[in-house]
Protein backbone atom coordinates (compact mmCIF):
# COMPACT_ATOMS: atom_id res chain seq x y z
CA UNK A 1 0.00 0.00 0.00
CA UNK A 2 1.10 3.68 -0.85
CA UNK A 3 1.75 6.59 1.34
CA UNK A 4 -0.55 8.71 -1.07
CA UNK A 5 -3.48 7.95 -2.94
CA UNK A 6 -5.49 8.97 -5.99
CA UNK A 7 -9.21 8.26 -7.14
CA UNK A 8 -9.21 7.08 -11.03
CA UNK A 9 -9.97 10.57 -12.90
CA UNK A 10 -9.89 12.49 -9.95
CA UNK A 11 -6.55 14.95 -10.46
CA UNK A 12 -5.68 15.00 -7.01
CA UNK A 13 -3.59 13.04 -4.65
CA UNK A 14 -3.86 12.91 -1.14
CA UNK A 15 -2.05 11.67 1.66
CA UNK A 16 -2.64 10.85 5.66
CA UNK A 17 -2.19 14.14 7.50
CA UNK A 18 0.61 13.77 9.80
CA UNK A 19 -1.47 15.13 12.65
CA UNK A 20 -4.57 12.52 12.45
CA UNK A 21 -5.54 10.62 15.26
CA UNK A 22 -7.53 7.18 15.94
CA UNK A 23 -10.74 8.95 17.63
CA UNK A 24 -11.12 11.59 14.12
CA UNK A 25 -11.51 8.41 11.85
CA UNK A 26 -13.84 7.12 14.57
CA UNK A 27 -16.02 10.24 14.40
CA UNK A 28 -16.14 10.23 10.69
CA UNK A 29 -17.18 6.58 10.23
CA UNK A 30 -14.45 4.80 9.76
CA UNK A 31 -14.50 1.25 11.17
CA UNK A 32 -11.50 -0.78 12.70
CA UNK A 33 -10.29 -4.08 11.57
CA UNK A 34 -9.78 -6.95 13.33
CA UNK A 35 -6.19 -6.39 11.91
CA UNK A 36 -6.14 -3.07 13.36
CA UNK A 37 -6.23 -1.41 9.93
CA UNK A 38 -9.10 1.11 9.59
CA UNK A 39 -12.19 1.13 6.71
CA UNK A 40 -14.67 3.45 5.36
CA UNK A 41 -17.28 2.70 3.13
CA UNK A 42 -19.72 5.53 1.91
CA UNK A 43 -22.10 5.51 -0.41
CA UNK A 44 -22.42 8.10 -3.20
CA UNK A 45 -25.29 8.39 -5.07
CA UNK A 46 -26.18 10.50 -7.97
CA UNK A 47 -30.44 11.33 -7.58
CA UNK A 48 -31.54 9.56 -4.72
CA UNK A 49 -30.11 9.73 -1.19
CA UNK A 50 -32.10 6.18 -0.40
CA UNK A 51 -30.67 4.51 -3.86
CA UNK A 52 -26.71 3.13 -3.14
CA UNK A 53 -25.34 3.01 -6.98
CA UNK A 54 -21.73 4.08 -6.25
CA UNK A 55 -18.96 3.96 -3.14
CA UNK A 56 -16.27 5.74 -1.60
CA UNK A 57 -14.00 3.29 -0.34
CA UNK A 58 -11.49 4.55 1.64
CA UNK A 59 -8.93 1.92 3.64
CA UNK A 60 -5.92 3.55 5.65
CA UNK A 61 -3.58 0.63 7.80
CA UNK A 62 -2.51 0.72 11.16
CA UNK A 63 0.98 2.14 11.12
CA UNK A 64 -1.82 5.50 10.20
CA UNK A 65 0.69 6.08 6.70
CA UNK A 66 -0.41 3.77 4.57
CA UNK A 67 -4.13 4.53 2.67
CA UNK A 68 -5.97 3.46 0.08
CA UNK A 69 -8.91 5.30 -2.00
CA UNK A 70 -11.54 3.89 -4.36
CA UNK A 71 -14.87 4.64 -6.03
CA UNK A 72 -16.49 1.64 -6.92
CA UNK A 73 -19.80 -0.09 -8.04
CA UNK A 74 -22.77 -0.86 -5.30
CA UNK A 75 -21.27 -4.83 -5.23
CA UNK A 76 -17.92 -2.88 -4.40
CA UNK A 77 -16.00 -5.21 -6.11
CA UNK A 78 -14.98 -3.06 -9.19
CA UNK A 79 -13.37 0.26 -8.96
CA UNK A 80 -14.80 2.51 -11.26
CA UNK A 81 -14.12 6.66 -12.84
CA UNK A 82 -17.18 8.54 -11.73
CA UNK A 83 -15.97 11.10 -13.52
CA UNK A 84 -16.63 9.40 -16.93
CA UNK A 85 -20.09 8.07 -15.87
CA UNK A 86 -22.98 9.85 -17.54
CA UNK A 87 -25.18 12.73 -15.81
CA UNK A 88 -22.31 12.35 -12.98
CA UNK A 89 -22.67 16.12 -11.62
CA UNK A 90 -24.56 14.94 -8.60
CA UNK A 91 -22.23 11.97 -8.06
CA UNK A 92 -19.17 13.79 -8.37
CA UNK A 93 -20.62 16.86 -5.81
CA UNK A 94 -21.09 14.02 -3.06
CA UNK A 95 -17.49 12.48 -3.79
CA UNK A 96 -16.58 16.11 -3.46
CA UNK A 97 -18.20 16.61 -0.20
CA UNK A 98 -17.22 13.77 1.50
CA UNK A 99 -13.75 14.11 0.17
CA UNK A 100 -13.99 17.51 1.49
CA UNK A 101 -14.91 16.35 5.21
CA UNK A 102 -11.91 14.38 5.22
CA UNK A 103 -10.10 17.28 4.06
CA UNK A 104 -11.75 19.74 7.15
CA UNK A 105 -11.53 17.26 10.07
CA UNK A 106 -7.40 16.67 9.09
CA UNK A 107 -7.66 13.71 8.06
CA UNK A 108 -6.43 13.91 4.64
CA UNK A 109 -4.04 16.34 3.21
CA UNK A 110 -3.24 17.46 -1.05
CA UNK A 111 -0.36 16.30 -1.87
Amino acid sequence: MATTATVLGDNHRYQINPKIKVYSLTDVGFQQTKLGNFHLEQPISGNSPYVESYKLKIKIMQNLKDLRIDTTDNSGMHVINIFKLKDNQEVIEQYNYAIKNLLDREILTIV
